[in-house]
């Protein structure tokens, strides 16, 4: 079973993330918040797509286009989670809003990966360490199959490589995530996963945050609005990187103030 209830939110959750590499976490986001944010959405999909022939849209680093997407950044209790798997010294290295309209004929290809880039490279542990986590923020249904579900292998956060099928892009365990609008996946960086084709009439629409530790560089250039920036909570600051002047208490956190830390730490119980 891949979901854990809000009211139950708790330890489960590590082990979930521990066993199979992912959690569902429905509801995380409430009906108001999920229309704020897809008309949001809406409108940086207009913009981006003006004049242009292709629909789908990728975009890096979007909490810049709109302030509606900065609430994200330390959304409760989400946040709750990824300190849970990685503990309070980290922030938001890269972040993607993605639209994906139906599909006539999708083209087949092979798009089974894990995140971190590099790093499957670069560190030589086996497995390798988990360094990251990433949540999906659900704004349209995508509760039955073929919807360009997020599909995962449970469980493979613990394996370096897969065996590739000579043909197809299907594998054996595979499992599509079926979420309602509001709903939210926190997975392992390192767990296999893609994007199933879009063979539906609806466009699904997903944003994406992944968090790490605040010692490794960002991925994305996220070049928040002064704005924005001065609309932010100390919390908000610390996740997205903007508090980082000095790289002694990204090291140091035990010795410097921890926004993140003293918020989950000063809750009650």
């Amino acid at each position: 079973m891949d979901t854990v209830a809000p009211a139950r939110w708790s330890a489960r959750i590590g082990e979930r993330l521990d066993e199979d590499g992912y959690v569902r976490l429905p509801g995380a986001l409430d009906p108001s918040l999920v229309e704020d944010l897809r008309d949001a959405v809406d409108a940086v999909w207009s913009r981006e797509r003006a004049g242009t022939t292709t629909a789908a849209l990728h975009l890096l680093a979007f909490l810049r286009e709109d302030r509606r997407f900065v609430r994200l950044l330390d959304h409760r209790p989400v946040i709750d989670v990824v300190a849970e798997a990685l503990g309070p010294n980290i922030f938001m290295y890269h972040a993607h809003l993605d639209v994906h309209p139906p599909e006539e004929e999708p083209v087949p290809a092979w798009m089974w990966h894990q995140d971190g880039g590099i790093q499957n490279r670069d560190l030589e542990t086996s497995p390798r360490p988990r360094m990251s986590v990433k949540v999906a923020y659900f704004l349209t249904d995508v509760s039955t199959p073929g919807r360009g579900n997020f599909v995962v292998l449970p469980g493979s956060h613990l394996r370096d490589r897969i065996e590739r099928p000579a043909s197809g892009t299907d594998l054996p365990g595979a499992i599509p995530i079926l979420a309602e609008p509001g709903d939210a996946v926190v997975f392992d960086r390192r767990l296999w996963h893609m994007r199933s084709p879009n063979r539906s009439a609806v466009t699904r629409k997903a944003l994406f945050l992944a968090y790490t530790y605040r010692w490794v560089r960002p991925r994305d250039d996220l070049r928040l609005p002064a704005a924005f920036v001065d609309g932010m909570t100390p919390v908000q600051r610390q996740l997205a990187g903007v508090d980082a002047g000095d790289p002694f208490p990204l090291w140091m956190p035990d010795r410097s103030a921890l926004p993140l830390r003293d918020l989950l730490g000063n809750e009650p119980g």
